[in-house]
């Protein structure tokens, strides 16, 4: 059991290697044989090929991943995913926990993958990924080993073992097929392209027949959040964590209106890890030309080129509660507004008088933005956080991990200006947003939440995959000019024959079973109770 933390949601999930993917395997098809909807999201070795060698040889123009025509950029797409590899999969279950709308057991995974083709590794990825934590040696000693496409054949025992390997972690994603649920990915076509063509089959040559084959795998349908947060919220940003904090915030408070709300528990079977890092303080002095104690770019985007090192905030939580304050701020400065112009015949000195009453004060006496004398308070030093898991199998409803009683000690960056200090919260780990199963958790929350305020409305959204540079999201759809790919019809005819021979193998076990104990002489107890019954 591993430990993912992002604000005040601390999940779990099963890191799945290639030492356990044997034993766990079955629970992890039951999981996905329960679920009403599945998350994923992946980690790979590259989204764009930049400087590559010219002993290759390449066709740059065949390599632009964002080409206007989708035909084009499909294939550009497609030369990624067959020259780069998967190196990990987040997976998440959201099975129905009560009758009641949105209560959810909710099983995350973690697989660490190892790709056995030879494959390309983007600069700018693996220093991505080494960036926000992920463990390089680790994949390369633990991570489930696979081919993608077909297996080849055993030429010697290790080959044998890595098969093995490959087949378990592709049944894993046939399973997805075959449950039949809605998908739900966060920009995710570059997902469902790796996945495709390392557990499904060699990607077919053109994007209908990629968009048709996608329509026959997931009749439940394909949902992107981010196009969702797009067309819902167009006013916010819409990267991955923001809207999983922000889908928090909504419904903890429709819970405190008594309307329905989101209800999701941890169902991990093993001992949770530890809990959250307590968040630390930093104290700054903001430059007086800055309007935000956080960083904007950060705020707008998920990402800023400064990193630890930016002097405001990165902290989302903190983030949301300086906007959520501004709006207020904003929502009271134009009321007050509005009675200042209808009061205007009460002279100057009123008008001047009830502005300024409408002003938010700092607690220095200035009249600063409100956004300039904001307090942090991402550290609740008065409540727990309330976590729900299941231990060693145990259902244990309420699991609470304190917060920090008191908070830890700031430190002071200086800066030459003699601006008020604020107290910031310390910048989250990279590592806290990028782990492939705590992602494929926050894109299935965020789905269950809109799911639950959107209801009926939500079928808007089936089938539509966000596409970068584009107003207008991807249909996957099966289009009038095309039809399933070979890699589809030979993939799905050898999951029918799978799925019958363990069927045919299931009843032989079963007749055998029967044949045994017909075949096993009676004890002479059970045999006179035979004889008296039929007397």
């Amino acid at each position: 059991m591993s430990n993912s933390n992002i604000g005040a949601t601390s999940a779990t999930y099963t890191d799945v290697t290639r030492t356990n993917i044997r034993v766990l395997s079955k629970d992890i098809s039951a999981q996905i044989a329960k679920a009403k909807f599945i998350s994923i999201d992946t980690e790979f070795t590259g989204l764009v090929l930049g400087n590559a060698s010219r002993v290759f040889n390449l066709k740059t123009t065949e390599w632009v991943t964002r080409a206007t025509d989708m035909r084009d950029r499909y294939r550009a797409m497609s030369n990624i995913a067959k020259t780069h590899a998967l190196v990990s999969m987040g997976l998440s279950t959201f099975s129905i926990r009560h009758t009641r709308p949105g209560s959810y057991n909710v099983h995350n995974f973690n697989f660490l993958l190892q790709s056995q083709n030879s494959h390309l590794i983007s600069p700018s990825s693996i220093s991505f990924l080494a960036e926000t934590g992920f463990d390089l040696c680790r994949q390369a000693t633990k991570g489930i080993r696979y081919f993608s496409g077909p297996n080849p054949k055993p030429v010697e025992v290790k080959t044998e073992a890595i098969n093995e390997e490959g087949f378990l972690i592709r049944e894993v994603f046939l399973d997805i097929v075959r449950a039949g649920v809605p998908l739900v990915i966060h920009n995710g076509l570059f997902d469902l392209v790796y996945l495709y063509q390392s557990f499904f089959g060699p990607l077919p040559d053109t994007y209908e027949s990629f968009a048709f084959d996608l329509n026959e795998m997931f009749p439940g349908g394909i949902y992107d959040t981010k196009i969702i947060a797009q067309r819902e919220t167009p006013q916010s940003a819409s990267y991955l964590a923001y809207l999983f904090h922000k889908s928090e915030r909504l419904q903890k408070q429709r819970s405190e209106r008594g309307e329905p709300a989101l209800a999701v528990k941890l169902k991990d079977s093993l001992l949770r890890g530890s809990s959250e890092p307590k968040a630390r303080c930093r104290r700054l002095l903001m430059d007086s030309s800055s309007s935000k104690p956080y960083c904007e770019n950060f705020a707008q985007r998920g990402n800023c080129r400064y990193g630890n090192r930016c002097f405001r905030s990165h902290d989302i939580n903190f983030i949301l509660d300086c906007q959520e304050k501004e709006a207020a701020a904003e929502a009271e400065e134009a009321l007050g507004m509005q009675v200042v112009e209808t009061n205007a015949e009460d002279g100057a000195g009123d008008k001047k008088r009830k502005r300024d009453d409408t002003m938010e004060v700092g607690d220095s006496g200035s009249s600063d933005p409100p956004c300039k004398v904001l307090k942090a308070d991402a550290v609740d030093t008065t409540q727990e956080a309330v976590v729900a898991a299941d231990i060693d199998g145990l259902s244990i409803d309420k699991q609470t991990v304190p917060a920090p009683a008191t908070p830890s000690p700031c430190e002071e960056i200086k800066e030459t200006n003699g601006s008020e200090p604020l107290n910031l919260p310390a910048q989250p780990p990279l590592n806290m947003y990028h782990t492939a199963a705590y992602d494929a958790f926050m894109t299935g929350y965020i789905f269950a939440s809109f799911r639950l305020v959107l209801e009926d409305k939500m079928s808007d959204y089936k089938n539509k995959v966000y596409l970068m540079g584009s107003d207008n999201p991807l249909l996957i759809q099966a289009g009038p000019y095309a039809n399933t790919s070979i890699t589809y019809i030979q993939t799905m005819r050898l999951m029918n024959t799978a799925a019958a021979e363990a069927a045919k193998a299931a009843e032989t076990a079963v007749a055998e079973t029967a044949a045994a104990a017909a075949a096993e002489p009676l004890s002479t107890d059970v045999a006179d109770q035979l004889e008296n019954a039929q007397a």
